[in-house]
C-alpha cells in the first residue's frame, strides 16, 4: 500500500509542476520552454537524491510533503539543466 501511495503522491505533485511550468498545460502560470513531463520527473529524482544524500551543499534540504519550496527546489534543478 505505501508503494501505490508513494507513487500517487509523485503523480500529484509533478501534476502540480507542470501546472505552474509546463508549457503544454492549460493553466500554465510561468511556462519554462522546452520542459517535457520527463524533464520534471527527472529533476524530481536528482532533488530527492539531493534530500537523501544531505550532504554539505544541500544540507539544509528536507522533503515539504510536495509545498511550495519543494516545487521551486525543482524548477531550480530544472533551470540548472535546460
Amino acid at each position: 500500500m505505501e508503494e501505490a501511495e508513494a507513487a500517487a503522491n509523485r503523480q500529484l505533485f509533478v501534476e502540480y509542476v507542470e501546472s505552474f511550468y509546463l508549457p503544454t498545460h492549460e493553466d500554465v502560470l510561468y511556462p519554462i520552454e522546452g520542459l517535457t513531463s520527463q524533464k520534471i520527473e527527472d529533476a524530481l529524482d536528482v532533488y530527492i537524491e539531493r534530500i537523501e544524500k544531505g550532504d554539505l551543499e544541500y544540507v539544509h534540504y528536507s522533503w515539504g510533503d510536495g509545498d511550495s519550496v519543494d516545487r521551486e527546489r525543482v524548477r531550480d534543478i530544472i533551470l540548472e539543466t535546460v
